[in-house]
């Protein structure tokens, strides 16, 4: 029996059907579109960022903040998880998000990242110029697979 081979052209479409569902709040959609996308790509724990995606919109706070820490070390894991932990921390009330925050500013590996935990701790962002990947991610139809930075709950 041979594998199938899925061409990143489609998975990146279909991630990208993922996003827009989300965005209009269909989720069983984005459900169905999501398990076909594990189906083809196995082995990327990134998606694992859209069940967090999932249960934030769902007001599932708890759920998404394990989800979103069992993402913490995965190569492939988005940076912004953190700062979207430390989001659902701190809507349960739980005192660790300032953990996550403090990392995720420490870190600064994702500007996004840490302009969200900075407004969530009441720090000011600064603002910042538009970096050359993101003008070229802008041209580009096609989604990263790898990062999925564009998660917005």
């Amino acid at each position: 029996m041979s594998t199938f081979k899925a061409n990143d052209h489609l998975t990146n479409g279909l991630i990208e059907i993922i996003t827009v569902a989300m965005q209009r709040n269909q989720l069983g959609e984005a459900e169905a579109v999501l398990a076909a996308v594990r189906l083809l790509r196995p082995n990327v724990t990134a998606l694992d960022s859209f069940d967090a995606w999932l249960a934030i919109k769902r007001g599932r706070f708890a759920d998404a903040a394990r989800l979103l820490r069992s993402l913490d070390g995965a190569k492939d894991a988005p940076a912004i998880s953190k700062a979207l932990r430390a989001c659902c921390l701190f809507a349960i009330g739980d005192s660790d998000w300032t953990i996550s925050a403090n990392e995720v500013i420490q870190e600064n590996n994702d500007p996004d990242a840490v302009a969200l935990v900075r407004m969530l701790s009441g720090q000011p962002v600064e603002p910042r110029e538009p970096s050359a990947a993101a003008d070229e991610a802008a041209a580009s139809p096609a989604v990263d697979i790898a990062t999925l930075n564009y998660l917005r709950a």
